[in-house]
């Protein structure tokens, strides 16, 4: 039987290169970009990328004959690809939308691009709200062009509405993942020794923003 624990040994013990590609292959990632939340990534020293998914409808999508049916999932790990290194914010605005859609769609998938956004994080949690709803700000889509608008920050909230019914959510937020993660990444670009520490943060704050009660993270306000 393969120990998990003494692969993970094997895996430290390897140049950081080889490391790398290791961990990766363990994770069984065959593109070496994006991990699965694997137990061997993680001992590594890397960053463990659940498989959260969020399904949504696109009926254009199946009408052009772009997908097989009107279901399409966004998940986190192609979020992650537009907003960025930052795994935390990601995850934020990720479980942000989730209970978003839940508060005003419940059971029912919520149509991507059919919803306007309105935040008051102006940083790459905004592009990960984009990209989740399909809303776009001055370019993009004509058609949802202005579906996403900047609120001032010191408001601390996004409303999600649902544009054929008007009817929306606020959620307002009681953190801001970038004050936690800011500051690190600042340290560990002018110091590389401190990445130890910041994967170790990014794991920990995931795992949070992925997993805590709604109430901890958000008021939702419908």
């Amino acid at each position: 039987m393969n120990d998990p624990n003494s692969r993970a040994s094997e895996i430290l013990r390897l140049p950081s290169r080889r490391r790398f590609l290791a961990a990766a292959a363990a994770a069984g990632c065959p593109c070496g970009l994006w991990a699965a939340d694997d137990a061997a990534w993680k001992a590594a020293g890397r960053v463990g990328i659940p498989h959260a998914v969020i399904r949504m409808r696109s009926p254009n999508s199946a009408l052009f004959g772009i997908t097989p049916d009107e279901t399409v999932e966004i998940t986190f790990a192609e979020v992650l690809k537009v907003h960025g290194y930052c795994a935390g914010g990601a995850a934020f605005a990720f479980r942000m939308a989730q209970e978003a859609f839940r508060a005003l769609y419940g059971e029912r998938l919520p149509v991507r691009q059919g919803i306007q956004v309105k935040t008051s994080h102006h940083c790459c949690q905004a592009m990960a709200l984009a990209y989740i709803t399909g809303a776009r700000g001055e370019f993009g889509a004509f058609r949802q062009q202005g579906d996403i608008t900047l609120l001032p920050e010191a408001e601390k909230k996004t409303i999600f509405i649902d544009k054929p019914t008007g009817k929306s959510v606020t959620l307002h937020m009681h953190l801001n993942p970038h004050e936690t993660f800011e500051p690190l990444f600042q340290k560990t670009m002018k110091d590389p020794k401190y990445a130890p520490e910041v994967q170790r943060a990014l794991n920990e704050k995931i795992a949070e923003y992925f997993s805590a009660p709604a109430e901890r993270l958000f008021d939702i306000q419908r």
